[in-house]
């Protein structure tokens, strides 16, 4: 796995921690990582990048955000086209807070509550009709102006790449509410196979492309219970389902269901259901 220092090496100005390239790979990409945040624009072709747990197809619009050290390849080039710029995050301290506070920066760009950047990729969104066509324009003339023999207007660069970012937020907000729709549903259905895998919140909203603040955030608001509540009912109404239904000991319905063990099954039944599990089953055979 390399290491790559790609940004301090070809950064023009030591006080802008910036650059962008147009980026033609002809060859698949082997596995690394960056010591900053990467934004890929795909401008044509298609793609296969994976991160850690995640892979992600792209095609013409696609446009995601890899966190600095998050480790990724890619693979399955077909005239792959796109706009690449690594930038430090300090870039986007100019932005506004009340930019920073919305969703769509939450989701694009910050990792978690911290706003670490470190060890993780963002969601993919597609950047459809009018918004490619804005968003292309503005990275050319980004690019055109970075690479100009002129001397580098550090001041024009850091407000057109700042308008780049307010118009993927702006895009990412503006998402018809289908697609609120299609992913509350894939939340359920993730967190329904997380009963049986046990996997983390970070882990499910990553699997999601979407950061884990933004998750609980949207499931709780469209759900009326937190994702960890509604994993909760359900291991619950599992254990209820084997407590009358089945012979199996508690220990073994506690692991069948996602609990540590029948102490922990006891404590959550009980505080949740008024009685224990021994309780509930005497009751409904009864």
């Amino acid at each position: 796995m390399d290491t790559k220092t790609i940004l301090k090496e070809h950064q023009k100005l030591n006080t802008l921690p910036f650059y962008i390239e147009k980026f033609c790979p002809d060859e698949p990409i082997r596995l690394h990582y960056h010591d900053c945040v990467e934004l890929i624009f795909c401008t044509g072709g298609s793609g296969l990048t994976q991160f850690e747990n995640s892979c992600l197809k792209l095609k013409k619009g696609d446009l995601f955000v890899i966190g600095g050290k998050a480790t990724h390849t890619m693979s399955d080039l077909k005239d792959f086209a796109a706009y690449r710029i690594l930038f430090d995050f300090s870039m986007l301290d100019a932005l506004d807070d009340e930019i920073k506070n919305t969703v769509g920066f939450t989701s694009m760009f910050l990792l978690n509550d911290s706003g670490d950047m470190t060890y993780a990729y963002k969601c993919c969104i597609c950047m459809n009709g009018a918004y490619f066509d804005r968003l292309s324009s503005l990275m050319n003339e980004l690019f055109n102006e970075y690479e100009s023999d002129t001397t580098v207007n550090e001041y024009y660069i850091r407000t057109l790449f700042l308008s780049i970012c307010i118009l993927i937020i702006k895009c990412f907000e503006s998402r018809p509410h289908k697609d609120a729709k299609l992913l509350f549903d894939k939340s359920i259905a993730a967190l329904t196979k997380s009963i049986d895998e046990n996997k983390s919140m970070e882990e499910i909203a990553a699997s999601l492309g979407i950061c884990e603040r933004y998750f609980r955030k949207f499931f709780t608001e469209r759900a009326g219970v937190s994702p960890a509540q509604f994993v909760t009912d359900m291991r619950l109404r599992r254990a209820k389902s084997m407590l009358a239904c089945s012979d199996k000991s508690i220990t073994d319905i506690a692991f069948a269901c996602g609990f540590y063990d029948s102490s922990h099954l006891t404590r959550v039944f009980k505080k949740q259901e008024g009685i224990t599990p021994k309780d509930y089953r005497k009751r409904t055979r009864q």
